[in-house]
C-alpha cells in the first residue's frame, strides 16, 4: 500500500494538474487513514468487550473462594489459579501478565479480589501508518459482603451468642442446631426449632419438609419468627435422613463432610443465627444466616437433636448483600463487583 501511494504520488507530480491532483490525493490519504482508524479500533473494541467479560468472569469465579485468611498461602494461590483458569475458559490466551491481588483485610481475612488483565488487538489498515498493534487493559473487582436475606433455610437456629463464641475459639466443629429433649439449654420449649412461615404451630409435616428441602421463601434480617415448641423427635429424624441422604457427592468417602463438601450440596445447611426476643423465649428475631455441613444423622434417632459444622458460603449478587457494611457477618456471603 505504501508503494502504490508513493507512485500515484510521483505520477500526479509529473502531470500539468499536478498541484490539484496531490490535494486530492492527500484527501483520499487522509480517508483511508479515517477508514483504517475506525475499522481497527472496531476490532479493538470488540476485543475490548471480551476482555472484559473474561475479567469479569474470573473475579467472579475466584471470588466464590472468599475470605481468605492472609496466611493461607495454599488458599491464595487457589483464588489466582481460579482467577487465570476462567480468564482462558472466556479466551484469553495469555496468563503470563495477569496481575490477581487480594484485599479488603480484615481480621485476618482478605474479603475481595482484582483482576487486571493485558490485552492487543493487532491492526490492519492501520499499518499504513506503522500502528501495527493497539495495547489495552481491562480489570475487574469482586467483594464478598454480609449476606442479609436468604432463601432455602431449615427450620433451625443457633444463638449469636454461641456462635460469635464458636468462631472465636475456632471450635466450629460439631455445633448443637437443635437440642436434646434433656439439653441444659432447653428453657420454656425452645429446642433450637423456629416456625419459618411466621405461623405459630405451623405442625410437623412442615416442619419435616422444611428440613428436608428448605424453605423456599427468602428471609431478611430482623424477621421476628415464633419458635416451634416441643422436641419433636420423629419429624426432625425424618426430615434429617432424607436431606443427610440426598448428598451425591464423594460417594466412595461417605459423603459430603466439613473436610470435602460441594457447596450446593444438601447436607450443607442454611440456618437463621438468631436471639430470644425476650426471656419467654418464646420468639426469634433473625440477626444473621450461618451454614453447617449436617454431622452422621445416626445418632439424632432417639434424641432429637441436630449437630452440624460451620463452613463459610457465598452466594452471588448484590440484591441480598449489605453494601454499607454495617451488618455483622457470620459467614454467609453476597458476592458482587465493586470498584
Amino acid at each position: 500500500m505504501k508503494a502504490w501511494l508513493k507512485q500515484l504520488f510521483h505520477w500526479l507530480r509529473s502531470q500539468e494538474c499536478g498541484q490539484s491532483l496531490l490535494i486530492i490525493i492527500f484527501a483520499i490519504t487522509a480517508m483511508i487513514g479515517v477508514a483504517a482508524t475506525v475499522t481497527d479500533l472496531g476490532v479493538a473494541y470488540v476485543k475490548t468487550a471480551q476482555t472484559q467479560t473474561a475479567v469479569d468472569a474470573a473475579v467472579l469465579a475466584s471470588g466464590m473462594t472468599l475470605p481468605v485468611k492472609s496466611g493461607d498461602t495454599a488458599a491464595i494461590a487457589k483464588t489466582t489459579a481460579v482467577a487465570k483458569e476462567y480468564l482462558v475458559k472466556n479466551g484469553v490466551t495469555d496468563t503470563t501478565n495477569t496481575t490477581v491481588t487480594l484485599g479488603d483485610l480484615s481480621g485476618g481475612s482478605y474479603y475481595s479480589v482484582y483482576v487486571n488483565q493485558p490485552a492487543s488487538a493487532d491492526t490492519a489498515f492501520a499499518k499504513i501508518f506503522g500502528i501495527n498493534v493497539i495495547t489495552f487493559q481491562r480489570d475487574a473487582k469482586a467483594k464478598v459482603v454480609t449476606c442479609t436475606a436468604l432463601s432455602d433455610l431449615v427450620p433451625l437456629s443457633i444463638r449469636q451468642s454461641v456462635l460469635e463464641q464458636i468462631i472465636a475459639e475456632g471450635k466450629s466443629m460439631h455445633a448443637i442446631l437443635k437440642y436434646g429433649l434433656k439439653d441444659e439449654n432447653v428453657d420454656n420449649g425452645a429446642f433450637g426449632a423456629i416456625d419459618l412461615d411466621g405461623v405459630k404451630g405451623g405442625g410437623a409435616n412442615d416442619y419435616t419438609n422444611w428440613l428436608a428441602n428448605g424453605y423456599q421463601a427468602k428471609l431478611t434480617v430482623g424477621t421476628v419468627l415464633p419458635i416451634e415448641p416441643g422436641n419433636m423427635t420423629g419429624p426432625t429424624y425424618s426430615g434429617i435422613v432424607e436431606r443427610y441422604n440426598a448428598c451425591t457427592h464423594y460417594a466412595s468417602e461417605g459423603g459430603c463432610k466439613i473436610t470435602k463438601y460441594v457447596d450446593d450440596c444438601p447436607r450443607v445447611m442454611k440456618i437463621s443465627v438468631i436471639e430470644y426476643t425476650d426471656s419467654s423465649n418464646k420468639y426469634v428475631r433473625i440477626k444473621g444466616f450461618a451454614a453447617f455441613v449436617l454431622e452422621d444423622y445416626s445418632t439424632y434417632a432417639d434424641k432429637g437433636c441436630v449437630i452440624g459444622s460451620y463452613a463459610n458460603m457465598v452466594n452471588i449478587g448484590s440484591a441480598d448483600g449489605d453494601l454499607t457494611g454495617t451488618k455483622p457477618a457470620f459467614g454467609v456471603y453476597s458476592l458482587v463487583l465493586t470498584n
